[in-house]
Parts: C-alpha cells; structure tokens; sequence
C-alpha cells in the first residue's frame, strides 16, 4: 500500500452525519459548488427551490483500502470516500437557463470536514464557465488569497486544480468541463485540522473518474 492511501485510510474511521435532509446534504460545501453565476448574481438567488432525489443514503461498502467506492447513479463520474456518503441528484428551474441538474456524491464527518462532488448538466442558455474565475472567487469568498491554478487539458475536459486557505476553512478542489457537463470535487476541512486532512482531501480529489 502506497503511503498517500494509508494515510488516508488511517483516517477512514471518521463517521458520517446520517441525515437525508436537504438542507444537510447541500449545506456549505454544496453550496459553494453550486455558485454558477448568471448575470453577476448566484443561481439560489433566483432560481426556485431545489427538489432533491435521494439515490442512496449513507452507503457504507468499503473496499480492500477500507474506503468507500462513489459512482454517481444519475451522473457521469466515480470517486473514491474516505467516509460513507449520500448519492443525489438536485434539479432546480431557472428563469434564465431552463432547468438546473446536479447530481451529486457528498458527505459531512463529525470531525467537520465534507467531501463533495457535483456535475452540473450544462443547459444551452447558461453561460460558459471560466475555471480560473470561479475558483478565484470561491477563494475570495472564504477569505483566502487567490491561489495558484493550474488548467491543462486531459481528454476531454478542461481542469483546474486549487488549494487554498481561509481564516477557519480550507478547500483542495478540481474543477472541470466538458461539452455536457461542469464537475466540481471539493474537500472543505477547518484549518487546524490541516495536518490529517490535508492528506485525506488530496487523496479524494484525485480519485475523481469520469465515467466512460
């Protein structure tokens, strides 16, 4: 076993919130992921309320490492839990680019640290994302410095990778597009549990996949 997978998986035993509510399963981390803008303004702002469909609820099959495998239900991609996680889809209707859909892997440890990844279906009237803009901005948000971002190309999506430091939250994310879709994999962890999760969100982010 490589060193990065049992660093994580020596942390593997951090428990889940169980809850099947939205307002847990899309909190801050989600949140965060789903700050598209339209015209300068956060889609919430104007879109109607989200509908949550719950795939499955706290999946807890591990594999060999003693972590928990995530391939979306609805979605087009696969990562790798350090916890047991929630499998989602979210649709929203937008008045200005028809109806938004997320589907979504996520979780929240006690520890309060959360692992989310969300594909955005990309709709003909929404805007093209600037990788660099957003990851700009959620750093803002968070009261961190704009972080190094490196894009490159890898088949057939675009990706950018980040990591960067607020005055209590830290975020290691990798956000992408393709023709179809935005993904976006977060790990959001407070800073001083920087030492542990740091390792952990790295790990999680690189195991994203897309599905072929």
């Amino acid at each position: 076993m490589d060193k990065p997978i049992a660093g994580q998986h020596a942390d593997a035993n951090r428990k889940m919130i169980p809850s099947a509510t939205l307002e847990i399963v899309t909190r801050r981390l989600t949140a965060v992921l789903v700050c598209f803008s339209i015209g300068g303004y956060p889609i919430w702002a104007v879109a109607a309320a989200p509908k949550l469909q719950m795939h499955r609820q706290m999946v807890q099959q591990k594999d060999a490492n003693g972590l928990y495998p995530a391939q979306s239900t609805r979605g087009h991609f696969s990562v790798i839990s350090p916890i047991p996680f929630n499998d989602y889809t979210i649709t929203t209707e937008d008045p200005n680019i028809g109806t938004l859909t997320m589907h979504g892997i996520g979780s929240k440890s006690v520890d309060d640290m959360e692992f989310g990844t969300i594909e955005t279906v990309r709709t003909a009237r929404q805007k093209d994302l600037n990788l660099r803009d957003f990851i700009t901005r959620t750093a803002a948000n968070l009261g961190a410095a704009a972080p190094a971002i490196v894009v490159k190309q890898e088949g057939p999506e675009e990706v950018a990778h980040a990591a960067f430091e607020g005055t209590s939250r830290a975020i290691v994310m990798r956000l992408s597009k393709t023709a179809g879709s935005v993904f976006n994999v977060m790990c959001d962890y407070p800073v001083k549990a920087a030492k542990t999760a740091r390792l952990m969100c790295d790990n999680y982010v690189s195991s994203f996949r897309l599905k072929n």
